[in-house]
C-alpha cells in the first residue's frame, strides 16, 4: 500500500515510519506539517491509499487538511487514519463528521497500526466498498 505519513512530531513520524519500513509491502512517504502534505496530497502524479495524520500541526492542522482531502475528487478514495493524543468526545465528533473512519490514540503500537491496515484492506475489497 502506498502510505502518507504526516506528522509534526519527528519521534512519532520515526516510530510509524519504522513499524511500517519493516513490512516491505509499504511504500511510505512523509510529510512534517499540514503544507507540505497537501502539496504531496494534491500532486495529480502521486496517489496513496492510506494517510496517518495527526491532528495538532502547525497550518494547516489535521482537522483543515482532512477538510481539503474531502473536497478533493482526487482524493476521494484516500483513507484517514488520526493519529493523535486526543480521544476527547468532541475530537471523536469532529473526526467523524468529516469523514473519518480510523482512529488510533498515540503512542501507536505496531499491532494497532497493522491491524488499522488490515481492517481498511478488508474493507476496500469487500463488496460495496468505495
Amino acid at each position: 500500500m502506498k502510505i502518507l505519513i504526516v506528522d509534526d512530531e519527528p519521534v512519532s513520524r520515526t516510530v510509524l515510519s519504522k513499524i511500517l519500513a519493516s513490512h516491505p509491502e509499504h511504500q511510505v512517504t512523509v510529510a512534517d506539517n499540514g503544507e507540505d502534505a497537501w502539496a504531496i496530497l494534491d500532486d495529480p502524479a502521486r496517489s496513496f491509499d492510506i494517510a496517518f495524520l495527526d491532528l495538532s500541526m502547525p497550518a494547516p492542522d489535521g482537522f483543515e487538511l482532512i477538510r481539503r482531502v474531502r473536497q478533493s475528487p482526487l482524493l476521494k478514495s484516500l483513507e484517514i487514519v488520526l493519529t493523535t493524543s486526543s480521544s476527547d468526545r468532541p475530537t471523536v465528533t469532529k473526526a467523524i463528521q468529516l469523514g473519518v473512519r480510523h482512529y488510533v490514540v498515540k503512542p501507536c503500537t505496531e499491532a494497532v497500526i497493522l491491524l488499522k491496515i488490515q481492517q481498511i484492506q478488508a474493507a476496500a475489497s469487500s463488496p460495496g466498498a468505495r
